[in-house]
């Protein structure tokens, strides 16, 4: 479970790049809320995740739980996603709003490496929490 240690803190490290050299060159990562999803390799993903950065750029993944599954080929993680949304997320601008929200992930690693990235978390979790903020 090294390659997933390494990836959460390229992530909470806001490096894209340390994120992305967790990545095969193939990887396909699918983020159920996006509408554009899935994407496909490393400079698909890099813009994503930029953009992520750039709409929560305090952005923190807490790991919760965590389960492995075939020898370590699948790990489920579940995490608390935390900052202040400042951009567009989740279908909404967050003008600075916080938010705290659980996100599942699901790994598929090959060769040492995350070949696929699948995550789930409420969006309408975190569109009630900017609404709330805003109120």
């Amino acid at each position: 479970m090294d390659i997933i240690d390494q990836h959460f803190a390229a992530e909470n490290a806001h490096d894209v790049q340390a994120t992305l050299d967790t990545y095969t060159d193939d990887i396909v990562w699918d983020d159920v809320t996006h509408p554009d999803a899935p994407f496909h390799g490393k400079e698909e993903v890099g813009r994503v995740y930029s953009s992520i950065i750039d709409a929560i750029p305090d952005v923190v993944l807490t790991s919760v739980k965590r389960f492995t599954g075939e020898d370590g080929k699948y790990v489920v993680d579940e995490s608390i996603l935390s900052g202040h949304v400042e951009g567009q997320w989740s279908g909404m601008d967050g003008g600075g709003a916080p938010v705290r929200v659980r996100i599942l992930h699901v790994f598929e690693l090959r060769d040492g490496r995350i070949c696929y990235e699948n995550a789930w978390f409420d969006a309408s979790a975190v569109q009630r929490q900017i609404a709330a903020w805003r109120s």
